[in-house]
């Protein structure tokens, strides 16, 4: 196994390890947004930047993705990986300054304001960090939305900027947007979901008990193909919501339980 010395600490770990994940193991913090255990990794955001040490030749590399060696040895707090960590969030909050999760990774970085000029209105918030590509790719598989344009117009989008028909109103963009950009709006009138900025819309169903909207409907036709054969109450469960699922479980509790008395009596 591996090697891996991170700020004077020494570290044993798997081969093909990342950095980031040698300094998880040691304790050591390091900042990253374009990172997630569900994904592959890219380096896009380049927060998690530290240094390699190794002589007169040292090197910055992202951490998210670089594979340790033997006896590599790497400075997180070094002059150098700090200042380039502490450059790119400058970057970052002029590219979404209303950003709450980005501006309080800011501060425990130590980073309290950027230098650098806000960006327009229409270009603001994203940070192109590719996460939610990624997890509707690699993980739903869907591959609804992608990068377009180039340079300052580059965004993420639908197909030609226009709201995907392979969107199946899953959330797992949103839910997995490190800095809030993106939200699932929910339509009641039409009994829609939307996944905003894309407008993407999908019909929900409801809960077959109390009316309360679930999930969209793809998301549902898709669970049940996978599903229902190994499980043939999964349909019904999947048309009540949490609260009603509680609810029909602790009825099927008390009557089982009524049931083995009677016959225990008998």
């Amino acid at each position: 196994m591996p090697t891996v010395t991170i700020d004077g600490i020494k570290v044993e770990v798997e081969k093909n390890a990342t950095i980031l994940e040698a300094a998880q193991k040691a304790g050591v913090w390091i900042p990253t947004l374009c990172y997630h255990e569900a994904v592959s990794r890219s380096g896009a955001c380049r927060l998690c930047m530290v240094e390699l040490e190794g002589g007169d030749q040292k090197q910055l590399v992202t951490s998210c993705n670089y594979p340790v060696r033997h006896d590599l040895v790497v400075s997180t707090t070094s002059e150098q990986a700090v200042k380039a960590r502490c450059g790119v969030m400058e970057l970052l909050l002029a590219r979404a300054p209303e950003s709450e999760e980005l501006k309080e990774l800011a501060e425990r970085m130590g980073v309290l304001q950027t230098s650098f000029p806000t960006v327009t209105e229409s270009q603001r918030n994203c940070i192109l960090c590719g996460l939610c590509i990624r997890v509707c790719e690699e993980v739903i598989g869907q591959s609804a939305i992608g990068f377009a344009g180039r340079g300052v117009d580059k965004a993420v989008a639908g197909p030609f900027r226009q709201p995907a028909e392979d969107c199946i109103g899953c959330g797992a963009c949103a839910a997995i947007c490190p800095v809030g950009t993106i939200r699932i709006r929910l339509h009641e009138e039409e009994q829609e979901i939307e996944i905003s900025p894309f407008k993407s819309r999908n019909k929900l169903i409801v809960c077959e008990e109390c009316g309360a909207m679930i999930i969209s409907a793809q998301v549902s036709e898709q669970a049940l193909r996978k599903i229902e054969s190994i499980f043939a109450e999964f349909p019904h469960r999947l048309r009540l919501c949490p609260q009603c699922r509680k609810k029909q479980t602790a009825k099927k509790l008390e009557e089982s339980k009524v049931f083995h008395k009677k016959v225990t009596v008998s």
